[in-house]
């Protein structure tokens, strides 16, 4: 699965947040570094993903 460039919502705390998700998963512990990092920008996507789904939810809400 090709990883594209983080979403302009992603933010470096995403990033740091993903790192810190990805340390608690211990059996995670024995990727490569390199694969570690494309675990890491999928947990940051999937974050900035739920950031900007609630920020359309929230202007749904507003307009209506």
């Amino acid at each position: 699965m090709p990883i594209k460039s983080l979403p302009l919502l992603a933010i470096y705390g995403d990033l740091d947040r993903a790192r810190d998700i990805m340390r608690a998963w211990q059996p995670l512990d024995q990727l490569s570094p390199d694969t570690a990092e494309i675990v890491v920008k999928a947990i940051a996507e999937g974050i900035a993903r739920g950031r900007r789904h609630g920020l359309e939810m929230g202007q749904c809400h507003l307009a209506a």
